[in-house]
């Protein structure tokens, strides 16, 4: 199959346009052609008129088309005004240090972000961070600007801000390509939108032409009647309960309970303490206060501990703290068990080949084949890959941590349906999540976090979104 087959696509001054597709659909090999690390087979692009040669991405970047990445390519020991002067530095014999700050301080003003000039780039936040890399591509003088899942590691206010700056951008004069799976934002910015699927153009048109249910249907070939899937499982007895369970620095006395079939959602603001909990939870951070499971008194020493209690953590950032990239997916469903597979100290691969093999089809996983590495799957079957993983074992409760984040929305129902059947069976989710709609659809109870406490707790007929943020704000 052709990574892109005969697209065109035309992007106009002064205007936001949305790509969209499913993971593999071909958004990542366009931005790469247009940007020249991609050299394609056939077609032609022209910027201003004229052809763009292939191959060559310092032509394109002279030429004023500029790309912001979902993984940022800035240096983080150096500042950011050196950041947004690199390979373009200013003077003559010596750099003019003092010039180049004033400038990138004067430009980053101007986007809004509060970003110090002087500050490394590693000190500062992800949002602050692509303020930088778009000071750079106006530092160019860049016309065309795109952006690849710019929102997945912000807050919902750095999102606005960042919307503010964009729609700034597209009054005076840019074209951008914007790039996103949460379609709510695509709607609230984009003026036209084209839809790939399996390399090839299938929809274009204004934003006011589509609505949600024909954007996904353009995407995923197919009706998604149930985006959230309606919850079937029924609360039993509860499962895990926590008394005054704190972590020095990070959250403290938070109380709340899981039962057996329930999902219950954590919401809150980035810096509320949600991922903390998750983690000290799964062992991995130092906690005190009181952890029942089953009844039971457990001493969350570590990871191993937790895991071995049935308490399993799936993290948020499944390519940096989850998969083994390099390894094949099969040796990742197996990698948390294998003494379970071990005879006089010796992997029985026959045994570990099975379980994983059975693993997969239980989890429905897309693959080649269980021998080819974890990092060429999709978004979403990563996530499934992690969550083999951790009900290979036994598991009785699962901590969900941003478990769609960067997963395209036909991968997103998956995950969702497959949620559902787990609490089928009686396992209770702890989901932690930013996206409402996701927190408020799925979850038959909602928690909210404030400033590392618990603010409140709500019952499914009770979490709106209001009452949510009114919370998740410490009531203001």
């Amino acid at each position: 199959m052709r990574a892109l087959d005969a697209v065109d696509l035309d992007l106009r001054k002064g205007e936001i346009h949305a790509l969209l597709g499913e993971n593999g659909a071909g958004k990542s090999t366009l931005i790469k052609v247009l940007a020249g690390a991609v050299a394609p087979d056939a077609g032609t692009v022209l910027l201003d008129g004229r052809a763009l040669g292939f191959g060559d991405p310092v032509e394109a970047r002279l030429r004023g088309l500029s790309v912001i990445y979902q993984e940022l390519t800035l240096v983080p020991q150096l500042s950011a005004a050196a950041n947004v002067f690199l390979g373009r530095e200013t003077g003559g014999f010596a750099m003019d240090l003092a010039g180049m700050e004033r400038r990138a301080q004067a430009l980053l003003d101007t986007l809004g972000g509060h970003v110090p000039a002087r500050e490394a780039v590693g000190r500062l936040s992800v949002a602050q961070q692509q303020v930088v890399e778009i000071a750079r591509a106006l530092l160019e003088r860049s016309t065309v600007l795109i952006l690849d899942e710019p929102t997945s590691a912000l807050t919902s206010e750095e999102s606005e801000r960042l919307f503010a700056i964009l729609r700034d951008l597209r009054q005076q004069g840019l074209a951008i390509l914007y790039i996103s799976h949460r379609l709510d934002e695509v709607f609230s910015l984009a003026d036209r939108m084209t839809v790939l699927r399996d390399g090839r153009k299938v929809a274009e048109g204004p934003a006011s032409a589509f609505d949600r249910a024909s954007l996904i249907r353009a995407m995923v070939g197919r009706e998604v009647a149930d985006e959230f899937p309606p919850r079937t499982a029924r609360p039993g007895a509860t499962l895990l309960e926590l008394r005054s369970f704190s972590s020095p620095g990070l959250f403290r006395d938070v109380s709340l309970s899981v039962r057996a079939g329930e999902i219950v959602g954590v919401a809150g603001l980035v810096g509320a303490g949600r991922t903390s909990l998750g983690l000290a939870l799964a062992g991995a951070l130092p906690s005190s206060g009181e952890v029942r499971l089953d009844g039971e008194v457990v001493a969350l020493r570590s990871p191993q501990v937790a895991l071995a209690a049935g308490i399993a953590y799936v993290t948020e950032d499944r390519k940096a703290l989850g998969l083994f990239p390099l390894l094949s997916a099969g040796a990742n469903i197996t990698i948390s068990h294998l003494r379970d597979f071990c005879r006089l100290g010796i992997v029985a691969r026959t045994r570990e080949e099975g379980a994983a093999a059975q693993s997969a089809r239980d989890f429905d996983l897309r693959a080649a084949g269980l021998h080819v590495a974890a990092a060429t799957l999709s978004g979403g079957n990563q996530q499934k890959l992690l969550l083999a993983r951790y009900l290979l074992g036994r598991c009785r409760v699962l901590i969900l941590d941003e478990p769609t984040r960067g997963i395209d929305v036909g991968a997103k129902a998956e995950i969702y349906r497959l949620m559902n059947r787990l609490t089928e069976r009686g396992l209770g989710i702890l989901m932690i999540s930013s996206e409402l709609p996701e927190v408020l659809a799925l979850s038959d109870r909602v928690v909210v976090l404030h400033e590392g406490r618990l603010a409140g707790a709500l019952e499914k007929a009770e979490a709106t979104p209001d009452r949510v943020l009114q919370l998740a704000t410490g009531g203001r």
